[in-house]
């Protein structure tokens, strides 16, 4: 099912990512908080891109309304079936659960959509604590 979002859309070079999902990030939630929102999660979605550069919409989960601005927006992940996998670590370490999820397609014959979306969890000072739900959703039929 989908999950609603508020987020801000961007264009990003592949080695900027973390710096732009940090700062992407931190817009969204400095609107949240000036209007007392309860949120969820954080939530970055890929949605291509070419050229060394990403397509992604980087959001957070939200519980309750909120009144949309000029950058940030009413969003939501995808609904569909979806391959997922758990990482738990550093951030810098995910390729692991992508190249899991890309086993799996192989192995079961399916395709992508070519949409995918990382769900952070809570922050742990403990990075083996840090868990992050990656789905990539798939193709009908």
């Amino acid at each position: 099912a989908a999950r609603p979002v508020a987020s801000v859309r961007a264009t990003v070079r592949q080695q900027d990512l973390g710096n732009e999902i940090r700062r992407l990030l931190g817009d969204v939630w400095t609107v949240l908080r000036a209007q007392k929102v309860r949120a969820g999660h954080n939530i970055v979605m890929y949605r291509g891109g070419a050229g060394g550069e990403l397509d992604i919409e980087a959001g957070v989960e939200i519980l309750t309304e909120f009144a949309e601005t000029d950058d940030v927006r009413r969003s939501a992940t995808p609904s569909g079936e979806v391959a997922w996998a758990s990482h738990f670590g550093e951030y810098a370490q995910m390729h692991g659960a992508y190249d899991a999820i890309e086993a799996w397609l192989r192995a079961h014959q399916r395709t992508s959509a070519g949409v995918g979306w990382e769900l952070y969890g809570d922050w742990d000072e403990d990075p083996a604590q840090v868990r992050t739900d990656v789905y990539v959703l798939l193709t009908t039929g």
